[in-house]
């Protein structure tokens, strides 16, 4: 069969370039690609699976260390008590301030790195963070360790803005789904996976510095390993349209060769610096689309009520209940650890699966909103791991340690998967000219509604009991699923709205993408 009939076969759009497209059969096997790749070797999309997936696992990792520099502190507050002189609320603070900056500070990456690329970006936050990582062992007050610790949390901030445009810019639609929880699972576990692993090394060392050496080593491994498997994602493809012979695409294209994105800096946008401010902020005008909003709510009040409770609250509550050391407050993340790792497969995988199920019934129409339902079970899931830790916290005997709040823990964290990736997935495609500013907004409002936990979970603990307390917040995670709901009534008419009063491209309404392969 020629590409011609392939075109037509797949559905391909009309008045598309058939030149070259001989080359990407060959390359990719299949035509029916979002986006279309060009023939360049530079182009992010034509590079090997193993190159590709060494990124993604980079940037993933980059992604989950900024909650896990947040949460890392946590097996050590018994210690500041001690050394500064300040209470279990202030020493929590070192948690809760950070949070501010992860969720803030990735407005002014992105508009950086649509100037000078993603590679100088995610270097100069891995190198910055190590030296802030050492300086902070050997803070000798208060103040000085939370200031390292907010520019810490300043510097390592990046992927949580442009982690998913570089997903976005590296793997196909019909792969973002997986490609993206994977990025979404690494932020997921950060908070949890934090205290599991400095616990006992805080535990055993003695010394709450430790935890600062550790994070040193990293981020600076993470930056040699960024220096040979992190090229520059940023491309400029041409579009295909009719007419278009092999010879003007080529002109179009720069055929460099394979190293050329790791060695290559210039800029990629010739916008003047002096709009770098009113670049930080414009992001915000995507909080008054309903198709970003309410699924990005959804997920922050999830995330906030099982991630974020259990990391801040299992030292108060079930190590002074139970009467856990450092290193045994630390295991307790096991069960929440274990609960996210099993719940991404099925997250990513699943829902792309049950998109392309979908697709295929509607003969290659698609619909964002197609993807919401599977976030559904979800939203209910974590509800019964809260209320199961709740329930059994509150009954269990004081002074015996007792495994059925972790249980309930875990069974939170796979339900909060399942919302994380539908949602942020969903947010993202519903805006397909404008990736970055949506997973931008993603992270900005999961970030600024989780700041705002610390400060009064302690508080509604002790006055309500953990039973009223986690059922009050289970509440508020049920109202979290109907914002999902009304965007699978309205998504589609809301994102028409948008193509009505703005002129801006409208979301994927029929696209060809995901036919399934015989």
């Amino acid at each position: 069969m020629s590409v011609e009939e392939k075109v037509v076969e797949q559905g391909l759009p009309e008045g598309i370039a058939t030149a070259s497209l001989d080359k990407i059969l060959a390359r990719h096997g299949r035509i029916d690609l979002l986006p279309l790749p060009s023939d360049s070797p530079e182009d992010p999309l034509n590079w090997s699976s193993f190159r590709k997936n060494m990124l993604l696992a980079l940037v993933a990792f980059h992604a989950c260390l900024g909650p896990f520099s947040a949460a890392c502190v946590i097996p050590s507050f018994e210690n500041f008590v001690v050394d500064f002189g300040v209470t279990l609320t202030q020493a929590s603070y070192l948690v809760s301030v950070p949070i501010v900056f992860l969720g803030t500070l990735p407005l002014l990456w992105a508009p950086v790195s649509n100037r000078i690329g993603r590679r100088p970006v995610y270097l100069t936050s891995m190198l910055l963070s190590a030296a802030l990582q050492l300086a902070s062992a050997y803070c000798t007050t208060y103040g000085s360790l939370m200031a390292c610790r907010a520019l810490v949390s300043i510097f390592i901030c990046p992927p949580q803005s442009i982690g998913a445009s570089t997903v976005s810019e590296v793997f196909f639609v019909h792969q973002k789904g997986q490609k993206m929880g994977i990025w979404a699972l690494l932020v997921s576990v950060g908070p949890t996976l934090a205290p599991l692993i400095m616990g006992p090394l805080v535990f055993h060392t003695g010394q709450w510095q430790w935890t600062f050496y550790f994070l040193a080593i990293i981020n600076f491994a993470h930056f040699i390993l960024y220096i040979f498997f992190c090229p520059e994602t940023l491309f400029d493809r041409p579009e295909r349209t009719n007419g278009s012979s092999v010879s003007s695409m080529d002109k179009k294209v720069n055929t460099g060769k394979r190293y050329t994105p790791y060695i290559s800096f210039r800029r990629h946008s010739m916008e003047p610096w002096s709009r770098l401010p009113l670049n930080t902020i414009s992001p915000l005008r995507f909080l008054l689309r309903p198709t970003i909003l309410l699924p990005s709510l959804a997920y922050a009040i999830t995330f906030t009520y099982t991630n974020v409770l259990l990391t801040v609250q299992i030292p108060a509550l079930l190590g002074q209940k139970y009467l856990l050391n450092t290193q045994q407050v630390g295991l307790q993340f096991v069960a929440p650890f274990l609960g996210a790792l099993l719940g991404e497969p099925i997250a990513g995988f699943g829902s792309d699966k049950w998109m392309q199920y979908r697709v295929k019934r509607a003969g290659g129409a698609r619909e964002p909103e197609w993807r919401l339902p599977f976030a559904l079970p979800g939203f209910i899931i974590a509800i019964v791991g809260l209320m199961i830790f709740g329930v059994q916290l509150q009954n269990t005997a004081a002074g015996k340690w007792n495994v059925t709040p972790d249980v309930g823990s875990g069974i939170a964290l796979f339900g909060l998967q399942l919302v994380t990736t539908v949602c942020t997935t969903y947010a993202i495609e519903s805006q397909p000219g404008h990736t970055g500013q949506a997973a931008l907004m993603v992270a900005f409002i999961r970030q600024m509604y989780a700041f705002t936990g610390p400060f009064y979970f302690t508080i509604q603990f002790d006055s309500m009991g953990t039973v009223n307390a986690c059922g009050l917040l289970s509440g508020l995670i049920a109202i979290g699923m109907c914002f999902v709901l009304l965007c699978m009534l309205f998504g589609k008419s809301w994102r028409g709205e948008k193509e009505d009063h703005t002129g801006e491209q409208r979301s994927t309404h029929v696209v060809y993408e995901e036919k399934v392969k015989a």
